[in-house]
């Protein structure tokens, strides 16, 4: 039975179109058959050919007329469905479907419709799985540790403590980028000059000051935005930069552009960029460029997750790609300067 169902519906719309179809052939053949039936008939005067001739390519115009708006309308949920399947691209699982059809269109709607739920009720559950997990592990790294203080100082001490400092930096990771997800976490806005939160951010990397350049910065560059929470942001971006920069004398450099209403920060390196494939996916919680997850590159592919998650909650927009010659990459912070953002 629920074969037999499904059979009819997806015959709907080929019947639909077939009649419109069927209803235009069928037109257009009275109407030649008119035609020349009119033209044949030497009884007739002219004008009479002519009135009737005119009147016909009208009614064909019209049926014409008619048919394309039938099918435009058919077809109308196509457009909805091919947007739909976009914001499922971009991980937008939240918008509902909604297609008023009882055909195969509709059907497909609402298989789309479940297959967003499921996907959403099984992102939540990995969420949740790693948030339970992370809550539980935090207790008994604190314990190790304080044993750890207890054994005398040697090699494998110092080794299992480099364990232990990076598990727990990917516990504080995790919990972090969950706050950020759940709207836990309060933003404090407030106008705040640019050049500040830019030299904040470049004294912790005195050290490295060689290997990063600052352009000019005007002082009347304000943006209103969490100061804490953006200097993460740039963090973030930098120690990426400065990790993967492979030239050493093409230092790490830093620009902002004031256009129209946007404020525009860019940071450009000198590495080994990314390749194309992997590019849609680095904003994603644990996706690594580096699939052999090694020490030497370190992290465990949260940083430009957070960075995305705090850029979003400002309203504001991050963008990562590879320079046009393949030497490096630029990533860019784009501010609006209306919204304070």
């Amino acid at each position: 039975m629920r074969n037999s169902l499904k059979l009819k519906k997806r015959k709907s719309i080929l019947i639909k179109i077939f009649t419109v179809i069927l209803a235009l052939t069928v037109s257009t053949i009275l109407f030649i058959l008119a035609f020349l039936q009119i033209f044949s008939n030497k009884s007739n005067p002219l004008y009479a050919h002519v009135h009737l001739a005119i009147t016909l390519i009208i009614l064909v115009t019209v049926g014409f007329l008619v048919a394309s708006f039938v099918i435009r309308k058919i077809l109308k949920p196509l457009s909805v469905l091919s947007k739909a399947v976009e914001e499922i691209g971009k991980g937008n699982l939240e918008q509902r479907i909604s297609v008023d059809s009882n055909d195969e269109l509709g059907s497909l709607a609402d298989a789309i419709n479940q297959m967003k739920a499921d996907l959403r009720k099984m992102i939540q559950a990995r969420d949740q799985l790693l948030l339970s997990v992370s809550h539980e592990l935090r207790t008994p790294i604190t314990r190790a540790r304080i044993a750890l203080e207890m054994i005398p100082d040697s090699a494998e001490k110092e080794s299992v403590a480099g364990d232990l400092k990076e598990m727990e930096l990917m516990v504080t990771g995790i919990l972090e980028s969950e706050r950020h997800k759940n709207g836990s976490i309060k933003i404090n806005l407030s106008p705040v000059k640019l050049a500040d939160i830019l030299s904040n951010v470049l004294n912790v990397y005195r050290t490295e000051k060689d290997r990063i350049v600052l352009f000019p910065v005007a002082e009347d560059l304000i943006i209103y935005v969490d100061q804490n929470l953006i200097q993460t942001v740039l963090r973030n971006l930098l120690d990426n930069s400065l990790k993967y920069s492979t030239l050493k004398d093409k230092p790490v450099e830093i620009g902002v552009i004031s256009r129209n209403k946007d404020i525009v920060i860019q940071i450009e390196d000198y590495g080994q960029g990314i390749p194309l494939d992997k590019l849609p996916f680095i904003f994603e919680p644990f996706y690594r460029v580096d699939e052999s997850r090694s020490r030497k590159t370190g992290g465990y592919g949260l940083g430009l997750h957070l960075c995305k998650q705090i850029m979003d909650i400002h309203g504001a927009k991050i963008e990562v790609k590879n320079k046009p010659d393949s030497s490096g990459i630029i990533a860019t912070l784009y501010f609006r300067i209306d919204k304070g953002i």
